[in-house]
């Protein structure tokens, strides 16, 4: 499911709140992959395209990546900002 259609679904839940708890937990990343997505805009179209299964990051890198927007979009619905 793309991030667009779970936001859409969902008023409560912004992109703008969702970039910002990105932002917050984002440090948690390895550095070298950190390096590949400089601002979080870039890692919600890249966890778009592991939805899409076009991602062309290692399994490991896809599974940070996931790992960091699930935690943040659980936060989101649980209202821990």
């Amino acid at each position: 499911m793309k991030i667009k259609d779970i936001l859409y679904e969902t008023p409560e839940m912004t992109e703008e709140k969702l970039l910002e708890l990105i932002g917050k937990h984002k440090p948690f990343l390895k550095s070298y992959l950190l390096k590949q997505f400089e601002d979080d805009k870039s890692i919600l179209d890249e966890w778009d395209l592991i939805q899409e299964k076009k991602s062309k990051l290692t399994r490991s890198q896809r599974d940070q990546i996931c790992s960091l927007v699930s935690v943040c979009l659980i936060k989101m619905t649980k209202g821990e900002e």
